[in-house]
């Protein structure tokens, strides 16, 4: 099993163990937890034998919570903008890195590295980067993908998409893009910000290839019998009602 290790370089960080980065698993929405399993198409004869799947049955949204780890906004962030002055303006209530007065807690992109040349449809109107109290450490030939929260929804903000290499930048840091239409947003303490995806750097090659049955069925047909051929869990709750 390959290791990933983050280091914290802030006591009372480090000693916020809720504030530190976390498995994604834990972090499955509760509207989710809240879906029931299957549900009924009443309109089908002998519907008790026919089940309509949603996604609590999805090998894609299942799996997506067993990789990945989290993380959390580590104090209340406030971001507004200053419409007097046309400027953009952060304020923490704790300093992350209080013996370092080169480093803030927050950090704002100027618009021309990137919002200014966003399509008209963008909701983004500022990209700031938080700087966390520590630096992340990963096998040789592995990077971090870096992703929003799947299935976690606000209208303010959203992670910025990205990969980087901590072999080469070890800093923790993270993109987030202003997507709210007031002039102020709090991200609070806790609130879960991005995903870290640790994955190996390989070459692949690229191939398309026309349909042959001789040689293609074994992949179409390989694990049909093991994926149909058991009821299902809904199936056999309701033999024993």
């Amino acid at each position: 099993m390959k290791n990933i290790k983050y280091i914290v370089t802030n006591d009372i960080y480090y000693e916020a163990k809720d504030l530190l980065p976390k498995p994604i698993k834990n972090y499955i929405p509760e509207w989710y937890k809240k879906l029931p399993m299957s549900k009924t198409n009443d309109s089908v004869i002998n519907s008790w034998l026919r089940k309509l799947k949603n996604v609590k049955s999805c090998p894609s949204f299942i799996d997506i919570y067993k990789e990945g780890y989290v993380l959390l906004a580590p104090t209340d962030i406030r971001i507004w903008y200053e419409k007097e002055n046309s400027r953009w303006v952060w304020r923490t209530p704790y300093d992350l890195f209080p013996f370092d007065d080169e480093v803030d807690n927050i950090a704002f992109h100027e618009n021309d590295q990137m919002v200014n040349y966003l399509p008209t449809n963008s909701k983004t109107r500022k990209v700031f980067k938080i700087h966390f109290p520590m630096v992340l450490n990963v096998p040789n030939n592995y990077s971090i993908r870096v992703m929003p929260v799947p299935f976690h929804y606000n209208n303010d903000w959203v992670a910025s998409p990205g990969v980087y290499n901590p072999n080469k930048v070890s800093q923790v840091n993270l993109l987030i893009e202003y997507t709210s239409n007031k002039d102020e947003i709090l991200i609070q303490q806790g609130t879960p910000l991005a995903v870290h995806i640790p994955y190996k750097k390989e070459k692949f090659n690229y191939q398309v290839e026309k349909y042959n049955a001789k040689k293609h069925n074994k992949y179409l047909y390989k694990n049909t019998l093991l994926i149909n051929g058991k009821f299902h869990s809904s199936y056999l709750r309701n033999l024993n009602d």
